[in-house]
């Protein structure tokens, strides 16, 4: 579905940020790219999304396709259209505006019958928006704030929805709720790239995985696979416990795979 090959970025034609990254995201699979801050994940999603231009960025050498079509000649909202959707690092939602409100503006571009049952898809995954409908989402929790996020990009009906840091500042039981929100969107049909510093937390959703590093994809297999490898285990998922030094990822104290239930 989504194809990486060989893809090198140039911030303001000096730093080299990522360097001949390639990836790939099957269709209806969960994929996830793990790396540290400044490891080159953001600079990835904006390859693919064509938001390089916008931070003064360029694609110097390497293809971005989707479902066959080389993006290189692809508007920004010709990618929406296409079906390939992000969740912003942050949420960014509209915080005056109700969560109704919210969800109607993810859905503008559908017709009407197409909007509604989408925005009650996203009511049937996410009962907390349901109930605080007509709020307003700035008053809602952080938590309750990247459900939000993400039903808003769930309106745009994607093919792929691509999730940066969706875990990020959120309290352990709520991380463990997002985490199976990806399950059951994944489940439902809905391919996923995620991004994450939260290893322990991305290889329990995700199918396969790549590490990205320096701007290069350093490691990458299947989840089960990786989480067995002696890179993984030191620097990702803590190897006895506590967390690991800095510049390192990994927020979790454990091996074995985190299943994320709570309380919902």
């Amino acid at each position: 579905m989504l194809e990486m090959e060989d893809v090198s970025v140039t911030y303001g034609g000096v730093l080299t940020a990522l360097h001949g990254v390639s990836l790939t995201v099957p269709e209806g699979s969960c994929v996830a790219l793990l790396g540290a801050n400044g490891a080159g994940k953001t600079t990835v999603l904006r390859a693919i999304s064509r938001n390089l231009s916008r931070h003064g960025a360029r694609l110097t050498d390497g293809r971005v396709r989707f479902d066959g079509i080389d993006l290189a000649r692809t508007s920004m909202s010709e990618v929406v259209a296409r079906g390939l959707v992000q969740v912003p690092e942050g949420r960014r939602i509209l915080g005056r505006l109700s969560v109704e409100e919210n969800l109607r503006v993810g859905g503008m571009r559908r017709g009407r019958k197409a909007a509604a049952a989408a925005r009650e898809r996203v009511y049937g995954i996410f009962p907390r928006l349901a109930e605080r409908r007509h709020q307003q989402g700035l008053l809602l929790s952080g938590g309750e704030q990247q459900m939000l996020a993400i039903g808003r990009a769930m309106m745009a009906g994607p093919k792929l929805l691509m999730l940066d840091e969706p875990s990020l500042g959120l309290a352990p039981i709520i991380v463990g709720q997002v985490a199976d929100v990806i399950r059951q969107i994944n489940a439902e049909g809905t391919s996923v790239l995620l991004i994450e510093q939260n290893a322990a937390m991305a290889l329990s959703v995700a199918s396969s995985a790549y590490v990205l590093e320096l701007g290069r994809v350093s490691l990458s297999g299947a989840s089960g696979e990786l989480t067995e490898t002696d890179t993984i285990r030191h620097l990702y998922l803590g190897h006895s416990g506590g967390e690991v030094s800095a510049g390192s990822v990994a927020f979790a104290t454990t091996l074995q795979p985190w299943s994320g239930n709570g309380p919902s």
